[in-house]
């Protein structure tokens, strides 16, 4: 069985707010029912006091002189004049001895008859009638019996006692005014409530909402990318859940940052020991590689071939001369004291991207802002920009376009390099830098060499960073490379014997 502690605040703050209103609604409905039935019977005590006092007044002389029409004629004109609603039933005269001297319904109250006489549902009366006090008011509303009545002993100018007046009034008219009035008033609060409470569930979720949300989103912190849940935070406001909201929002963050940061280690990692494996691999190479093509470049010169040999001997030179150019590739452990990077490199750039430009149609953007001479390894700078502008060209669509900016802003040198044309999936760029990558993408398949390998690994060689961006337009290579670290020039040679 479901507790109320399990259920959803999305239904328990509605639950809590319509209980609310709802109890609020039937405590103010019972005050005013209780109010309206307190004053019902002021008001009915005070019109009594006040009729009794006439009365009084009225029937003094009628009692003097013994006058039983008068005595009529003064009873039987309040119950003649009295509207639909006045519950006065009847008014009896009783003179000293007790007896009936007059009444505004002879036939069931006779003259000269003793109170002991009335009738069954007027005796309650008898004892009222006993009273001398000023004015006495009787007010019996049980399950049993429901007597309503008022009493006042007539006294001459001399206080001399004459008699009692008698007011007798229907209960059960005065109980339908006030389930009359109780009706009224139902009537008002049962459409507040239809009104009160649907307002009430629909604003309690609104203010659950935000709760609910953000339970969701933290629900699938460590199943989806932490940028991904972002994005569905409620908006931060002032109060307790904006607090809530806020304090997510920047442990996604760094949730966000932190994975980021494992992919760059994880993918650092990989690249560090593809790039150790392939330095062995190469300086193993390297050396029975100049030993063969020595023997070549000996046999063809003093060995006399004919011209078979001659030939194959070309292929064989040629075939490892590929070889060399690979293995020279993965040694990017290349020098860095090399003339430092100037104006006329970046132009020697463009004289030699513009042929491969011009055989793809290509549009050229060449925007190079610093002219002056930087210190940096001139020759691993054009060997990482040249490699990204290959690549571009190679990626950009037909008659699109390929662009290079540069700019340095006296500590780092930035540079980026862009091309139109499909997008990189983001299963492609997180393995882009690694060698021999190949990719599926419109139906066919493409292969990346060891160019951008390289121009990671010259990268990180310069103490820089490289990253890849890209949409449904534009793929853009951006490199940054600080210069003040390397403003010493490096006199160690570390290319490979």
């Amino acid at each position: 069985m479901m507790r109320l502690r399990d259920l959803s605040y999305r239904i328990k703050f509605p639950l809590a707010i319509s209980a609310v209103i709802l109890l609020t609604e039937l405590i103010v409905t019972a005050a005013l029912v209780t109010r309206a039935f307190g004053d019902a019977r002021t008001d009915l005590e005070a019109s009594a006091r006040s009729l009794t006092a006439v009365l009084a007044r009225s029937l003094r002389d009628p009692l003097v002189r013994d006058d039983l029409w008068q005595a009529f004629e003064v009873v039987r004109t309040p119950v003649d004049v009295r509207g639909p609603d006045n519950p006065l039933q009847a008014i009896i005269v009783l003179d000293v001895s007790g007896r009936v001297f007059a009444a505004s319904d002879p036939l069931r109250f006779p003259v000269a008859s003793p109170v002991a006489d009335l009738p069954a549902d007027t005796r309650p009366l008898t004892d009222l009638a006993q009273t001398r006090r000023e004015f006495g008011f009787l007010f019996d509303v049980g399950d049993e019996a429901r007597t309503v009545a008022a009493a006042r002993p007539i006294a001459s100018e001399d206080g001399t006692f004459l008699g009692t007046v008698l007011l007798a009034y229907d209960a059960e008219r005065y109980f339908e005014r006030v389930r009359g009035a109780v009706l009224q008033l139902l009537l008002i609060s049962i459409p507040g409530l239809l009104l009160l409470i649907p307002l009430g569930w629909f604003w309690g979720r609104r203010i659950a909402q935000p709760l609910g949300q953000l339970a969701s989103v933290l629900s699938r912190v460590g199943v989806e990318p932490s940028s991904e849940i972002r994005r569905a935070l409620p908006r931060a406001g002032g109060d307790e859940i904006g607090a809530v909201s806020t304090a997510a929002d920047r442990m996604l963050d760094g949730l966000a940052r932190k994975e980021q940061l494992e992919r760059e280690m994880l993918q650092s990692e990989r690249l560090a020991a593809v790039g150790r494996v392939s330095a062995a691999i190469a300086h193993e190479i390297n050396n029975p590689l100049g030993g063969m093509l020595n023997a070549l470049d000996t046999l063809g010169k003093h060995g006399r071939p004919d011209a078979f040999t001659q030939k194959t001997l070309g292929l064989l030179e040629r075939g490892l001369q590929q070889i060399r150019t690979t293995v020279g590739a993965l040694l990017v452990e290349a020098r860095l004291d090399s003339p430092a990077l100037t104006a006329q490199d970046w132009a020697d750039l463009r004289t030699l991207i513009e042929p491969q430009v011009r055989s793809s149609e290509l549009r050229l953007v060449w925007q190079v802002s610093n002219d002056e001479p930087l210190p940096l390894p001139a020759h691993q700078v054009r060997q990482l920009v040249l490699n990204l502008l290959l690549n571009g060209a190679k990626a950009a669509e037909a008659r699109g376009t390929l662009a290079l900016r540069a700019s340095f802003d006296g500590a780092v040198l930035s540079i980026e390099v862009a091309n139109s044309g499909p997008g990189l999936s983001a299963e492609v760029r997180d393995r882009l830098f690694e060698p021999f990558v190949a990719a599926s993408f419109d139906g066919g398949k493409r292969s990346y060499g060891l160019g951008l390998w390289v121009c990671y690994q010259i990268t990180q060689q310069l103490e820089g960073t490289i990253q890849v961006s890209s949409d449904n337009e534009w793929t853009r290579f951006q490199v940054t490379l600080p210069v003040e670290r390397l403003a010493e020039p490096v006199e160690h040679d570390k290319t490979p014997a």
